[in-house]
């Protein structure tokens, strides 16, 4: 899969998904599936038009990402696109609903014979432009338009939902959602027997423009190389220091006796929430909890 970064014209005809794709939820996938579906039909290249936020960020779309980028370019490639064009928000924010047609989706770039796009996507300035919009504007540029609907699980599947749910700790209740198990990824800062604790871990400092899942203790799986394996992950601020103010991801692994070095890039999945935050008034109270949070946490795994 290839990415281009700028908007230039493409020499062949596309099938192109257009969204932001911020969560790669079921939604987002199914209008992935479908134009790849008219790609192969139709003999198009099968193209993503995304783009990012370097500066200020649409109302709509929150104050923080759920994944970083390269999972979602991951997820997007994973789904049998050919090619991601992702451009500056600024560069297309002040376009006209027939400027972005013309402009982008037409033969100046993107070479559309097909838009694929879900029921609520607008565009243009002020995004004063509907589907309903894009259809009559596609039209003259001989495009066909294809809505896909919104998939629904008690409720239209959306990224803010997914959102809403992570924030809460319901982190089994967003992967429902996603089709995939909620997750982050960051390079490894440390391994130690944590602050005399007696449990080996793994640390990781959560990049703060991504959103971040309600602290507490959560089962969870760690991938790194070839390795998947079940452990526990607290998320939170130091529970020793009050006054802290730092997230870190502190993963203790089951049965592995190896060495990750720093600076390993780890993704952990995290499947249930065991407990939310707590602040202890001494070690032992801590390490009492921390061992009930592991037994408790080998009880739930055999069961995900």
């Amino acid at each position: 899969m290839k990415i281009f970064t700028e908007i230039q014209p493409l020499n062949m005809k596309t099938s192109v998904a257009l969204g932001y794709f911020d969560g790669m939820h079921r939604g987002h996938r199914e209008i992935m599936r479908q134009t790849v579906a008219y790609a192969k039909k139709m003999h198009l290249r099968a193209t993503v038009f995304t783009f990012n936020f370097s500066n200020q960020r649409p109302g709509d779309k929150g104050n923080a990402d759920l994944f970083d980028r390269s999972v979602i370019y991951e997820k997007i490639e994973r789904m049998g696109i050919d090619l991601i064009v992702e451009v500056p928000f600024e560069e297309i924010r002040q376009m006209s609903g027939r400027g972005f047609i013309a402009n982008i989706l037409g033969h100046k770039c993107l070479n559309a014979a097909v838009i694929n796009c879900g029921e609520d996507f607008r565009f243009g300035k002020g995004r004063d432009s509907d589907v309903s919009v894009m259809r009559l504007l596609a039209r003259s540029h001989g495009i066909q338009v294809n809505v896909v609907p919104f998939v629904m699980d008690n409720g239209i599947i959306s990224t803010t939902r997914v959102k809403r749910l992570v924030e809460a700790g319901d982190v089994l209740a967003a992967s429902t959602l996603l089709g995939f198990n909620y997750l982050y990824q960051a390079d490894t800062i440390t391994k130690q027997t944590g602050i005399g604790i007696d449990y080996t871990t793994v640390s990781q400092h959560l990049d703060d423009h991504l959103l971040l899942p309600k602290f507490g203790v959560y089962t969870s799986r760690i991938s790194f190389g070839d390795n998947s394996l079940d452990s526990v992950t607290y998320i939170g601020t130091r529970p020793t220091k009050l006054n802290s103010d730092e997230v870190y991801a502190d993963t203790h692994i089951f049965c592995f006796e190896g060495s990750i070095p720093d600076n390993t890039l780890l993704r952990v999945e995290l499947l249930r929430m065991i407990r939310a935050e707590e602040q202890f008034d001494s070690l032992s109270i801590l390490k009492d909890t921390i061992r009930s949070d592991i037994e408790r946490a080998k009880g739930i795994l055999p069961h995900d």
